[in-house]
Parts: structure tokens; C-alpha cells; sequence
């Protein structure tokens, strides 16, 4: 069992450069993490977490080719969202991507209460909008696990004008690093079931 503080404060935007610090201190906290990569830009966060290995935790400001469930494009919002992933061991439970959504739901459920719904398999809604996706790809011991969470937009693409919505759209202004310490602990625990 884990808990979250009941509200984000507002603050100033954590520069990219000052991630690693933070998030090495807390996967510290978090086994079997133990390796951070944070890249200013790439292809896709999936790729060099499964390259990295398990335990690898990697987070980017902006994603250039990221992807979503089904082959689907995840339209990066670049330094207004969060696009993360962690290399974990793999799991024979199918239902352990539910529970996963559902955790992600709760950790996000402490800055929107009542708000946020999980829309199977793994999609989170606010009002009927998408505010974060899941992916989880297994293969060969290691599952990648991959995070995209609408942060700061509040204009979108033609594509996804009244499909998306953001932290900020919703109410709730917070620094995207804040969001991924907020969060990493649930996904972790979800997955490995501690």
C-alpha cells in the first residue's frame, strides 16, 4: 500500500538538466530500478528502455516517434507533457496491465479527485478526453513499460481538439517532474505487486 499527498503545489518548472539527481535518489527507493537515462530528445522512450535493460527507468522532453497501443502514434506534446518509460521484469498475469491502469488512475486521482476514469485496456480519461496512455511491451523476460501524460497543453493539434486533455486543462497546474515522482511509485509497485 502506498500513498500520495492530497495536492501538487504550483512551481516553477524543474529544468531538464536537474531530473537525473531526483529521479536516481528515488528509484534508489524503487527496486529493481536503479538506472536513470533523461534525454533532452528521441525517437521513442520504449526503445532505449528495452536496449538499457530492466531496471531502467527513461524519460525525454520530447519524443519524436512515440507510440501507443495497437501500432497507434502518441502525439508527443513536448515540453508540456510527460513521456517516460521503465524496463521491469516480465509478467505472466494479463491482468496486471489493469491494475497498472488503475494505480496510474489513483497517483493522477490525487490532483484531479472523483475525475479521472481508466478506460480499458490501458487509457485515462478526464471528462471523456485522453490525458495519459499506457503501453506495455513484452518480450523475452523484459516488459516496457510506457508513459504519456498530457501535463501542460491547452491547445491542440485539429486531430485531437476534443479528444485530449490536459492536467492544466483540467484545473490542475504542476511541473512534469513533480507528475513522474508522483506516479513512478505506483506503476512500479502495480507491476511487481509489492
Amino acid at each position: 500500500v502506498w500513498t500520495f499527498p492530497r495536492r501538487m503545489p504550483v512551481i516553477e518548472t524543474v529544468p531538464l538538466h536537474c531530473w537525473a539527481d531526483r529521479l536516481e535518489a528515488l528509484c534508489a527507493t524503487l527496486p529493481p530500478l536503479h538506472r536513470v537515462r533523461v534525454m533532452a530528445e528521441i525517437d521513442t522512450t520504449q526503445d532505449l528502455a528495452r536496449d538499457s535493460g530492466i531496471g531502467t527507468l527513461v524519460t525525454t522532453d520530447r519524443q519524436r516517434a512515440g507510440r501507443g497501443q495497437r501500432g497507434n502514434r502518441w502525439a508527443d506534446t513536448g515540453e508540456s507533457g510527460l513521456a517516460f518509460s521503465i524496463c521491469l521484469p516480465a509478467t505472466n498475469q494479463p491482468e496486471r496491465s489493469l491494475v497498472l491502469a488503475r494505480a496510474l488512475a489513483e497517483s493522477l486521482g490525487t490532483l484531479l479527485p472523483d475525475r479521472i476514469e481508466v478506460k480499458p485496456p490501458n487509457d485515462l480519461l478526464v471528462d471523456g478526453r485522453k490525458l495519459a496512455g499506457v503501453l506495455i511491451e513484452q518480450s523475452v523476460g523484459a516488459a516496457v513499460i510506457g508513459i504519456g501524460i498530457n501535463v501542460g497543453p491547452v491547445e491542440w493539434d485539429e486531430e485531437l481538439e476534443g479528444r485530449a486533455i490536459s492536467l492544466a486543462e483540467a484545473g490542475v497546474q504542476c511541473d512534469r517532474l513533480e507528475v513522474l515522482e508522483l506516479v513512478l511509485p505506483a506503476v512500479v509497485h502495480a507491476w511487481t505487486g509489492e
